[in-house]
């Protein structure tokens, strides 16, 4: 009897590694895919691929290599940072972000939806608490992962009756090291009072092994929403929002993402 077959993309470091490795420990095979190589040798259950989200073409053919086997889980997991300021980044850095943040996601839900309905899958996206909370910095990101969720509340009605049920994970910090695959080659980190205090949240952050326990957990008790808040006090940031759209203004409260 073969093994239940999960799907974890941005697999080779932070949330995605970890998720990669609690499946398998779980005996759930995993197809890893990332656009940097695995950093471990391949354990029995687990198949590497270097591939890049944001290409479209070659998310099909790897779906396609598995088309007959029914996909219990999808993490559509990978993501980047990107530049604080909205005008300081280029077009080309714009571009990138979106292309991995919105357009990654896309193409790996339909890739693989195919392979979900054959076995009533989980797809589970991460998307952020960045998504629903309004802070200054992370334009691109916070711009590309609100699209994104934007994107999946019309999936939700969208695929309705398919047997698949849809998730969007929006954590607060885990530890990853998001920041600095942010980087170019040879930069230095930033300085700005929003990266810093990015930083000194990072090393207070919930370890990324123990946030993939609890989303296996929740996932497998049924009891995983669509909205999925994972870090209670994400909450409170967002409420603060609304009330701010409702006074017409946005908030400035770093610690609104914490």
């Amino acid at each position: 009897m073969s093994h239940p077959l999960a799907v974890v993309t941005g697999a080779a470091s932070g949330i995605g590694l970890a998720l990669t490795q609690a499946l398998l420990a779980r005996s759930v095979d995993v197809i890893a895919i990332d656009k940097d190589a695995f950093p471990v040798a391949g354990p029995p259950g687990l198949t590497a691929i270097q591939s890049d989200i944001a290409d479209a073409e070659a998310m099909q053919r790897i779906a396609g290599n598995f088309a007959q086997r029914p996909l219990h889980y999808l993490f559509a997991n990978a993501g980047i940072g990107g530049p604080a300021s909205a005008f300081g980044a280029s077009a080309e850095e714009w571009q990138r972000v979106w292309n991995v943040n919105a357009m990654g996601p896309l193409n790996t839900l339909r890739s693989w939806w195919p392979s979900l309905t054959l076995a009533g899958g989980k797809a589970v996206v991460t998307v952020s608490a960045a998504a629903l909370l309004t802070y200054p910095g992370a334009a691109s990101y916070r711009a590309t992962k609100a699209a994104l969720l934007s994107m999946l509340e019309n999936l939700f009605y969208d695929t309705r009756g398919s047997g698949v049920s849809l998730h969007a994970l929006c954590p607060g910090m885990v530890k990853s090291n998001i920041l600095t695959n942010a980087l170019p080659p040879g930069a230095a980190k930033p300085c700005d009072p929003f990266s810093l205090y990015l930083e000194q949240a990072m090393r207070i952050a919930e370890p990324a092994e123990a946030f993939a326990q609890r989303v296996l957990e929740t996932l497998d008790s049924g009891q995983a929403p669509f909205y999925w808040l994972t870090h209670p006090e994400v909450r409170a940031g967002i409420e603060t929002r609304y009330r701010s759209i409702a006074e017409g203004h946005p908030s400035l409260q770093f610690g609104e993402i914490s």
